[in-house]
C-alpha cells in the first residue's frame, strides 16, 4: 500500500511526461516508463487497483525521495503529553475541544491558579484572559523560559484578540518581549506601563466572544501546537496576531526577541 505524502502531487504534461509537484512547488520530471506511471497514478486515486512490477519499484524508487509514504511505516511525531490551560470562558472551551479532536492523547489539565511545578511537568502551557495580567503573565513568562516549556497566550486590547507570540520552549519571542518592544515603540511608555499597572490589579475574568471569534482564535492559538505535533515548522513565532472579533480580519506583527538572551521579565512597576 503506498499513499502520496503530505503536500505532494503525480500528474502528466500533455505531452505524456509524468511528474511530481513538491510542497513549494518544484516540479520534479520522472524518468519512467509513462504506462507503469499511469498505473501507479490510478492506484493511487483508485485503492482497488493493483500494481505491477514495474509500477511498484517506481513506487519505491518515490518512497525513497519522499514523494511516496508507506502508511504503517510513517515515523510518528512525539505531541505533547500534557497541556496546561489557565483559563475559563468560551476561547477556552474551544481550545480543549480543538486540541482534543486534533490529539486525542493529550491530557488537558485546567487551572486558574498555575504554579512553577504545574509550568515545569507540562509539555505546554496556554493562558487565556481578558485583560493582560500583566504580573502573572510576567511570572508564567519566567518560569516557561527557565523550564523550557512552550506557551501560548490570548488576551484582549483596545479592542482586539491578541494571540501569542508562541514561545517554543526554546529561544523564541515571548511575553516579555511583547512587552519590551510596545514600551520601546510607545510614544506614551508610561501610560503604557500606568494601564498594565490598573489592569493588573483587576479580577480575573473570562475572555468572553461569540461562537464564531472564539472557534478563530483557539484556531490560531492552536495551530502551531497542532502543526508541531506533526512534524511542521511553527508558522506564528516571533509574530503576534490580532483579530477583529466583529469583522474576523486579523493582522500579523514582528515580534523580535530582546537583545542580551534569555533575561527575567521585569515585574511591574509600582
Amino acid at each position: 500500500m503506498y499513499a502520496l505524502a503530505d503536500g505532494h502531487q503525480l500528474y502528466p504534461t500533455p505531452d505524456g511526461t509524468w511528474h511530481y509537484l513538491t510542497p513549494d512547488e518544484n516540479a520534479v520530471t520522472i524518468g519512467a516508463p509513462a504506462e507503469d506511471l499511469a498505473e501507479l497514478d490510478d492506484f493511487l486515486r483508485r485503492s482497488s487497483s493493483l500494481l505491477g512490477a514495474g509500477a511498484s519499484e517506481i513506487a519505491d524508487a518515490l518512497v525513497a525521495r519522499g514523494v511516496l509514504v508507506v502508511p504503517g511505516d510513517v515515523l510518528e511525531i512525539p505531541g505533547p503529553q500534557r497541556v496546561l490551560m489557565d483559563g475559563i470562558g468560551p476561547v477556552v472551551d474551544a481550545c480543549i475541544a480543538l486540541l482534543s479532536r486534533a490529539l486525542p492523547d493529550l491530557d488537558v489539565v485546567s487551572t486558574t491558579a498555575p504554579d512553577e511545578t504545574d509550568v515545569a511537568s507540562s509539555d505546554l502551557v496556554f493562558s487565556v484572559a481578558d485583560a493582560t495580567p500583566h504580573d502573572e503573565w510576567s511570572e508564567l513568562d519566567t518560569w516557561c523560559r527557565r523550564n523550557h516549556t512552550p506557551w501560548q497566550r490570548v488576551h484582549t486590547e483596545l479592542g482586539e484578540i491578541c494571540i501569542g507570540p508562541f514561545f517554543d520552549g526554546i529561544e523564541s519571542a515571548s511575553y516579555r518581549d511583547v512587552c519590551g518592544r510596545r514600551l520601546a515603540a510607545s510614544r506614551v511608555p508610561e501610560h503604557l506601563q500606568a494601564l498594565w499597572n490598573h489592569l493588573a490589579g483587576s479580577d480575573p475574568r473570562p475572555l468572553e466572544l461569540s461562537p464564531t471569534a472564539a472557534a478563530m482564535a483557539s484556531a490560531l492559538a492552536c495551530s502551531d501546537v497542532v502543526a508541531g505535533a506533526h512534524g511542521a515548522p511553527p508558522s506564528h513565532l516571533h509574530h503576534q496576531i490580532r483579530m477583529n472579533p466583529r469583522t474576523l480580519m486579523m493582522t500579523r506583527h514582528p515580534v523580535l526577541p530582546l537583545p542580551g538572551g534569555v533575561l527575567e521579565p521585569s515585574p511591574t512597576l509600582r
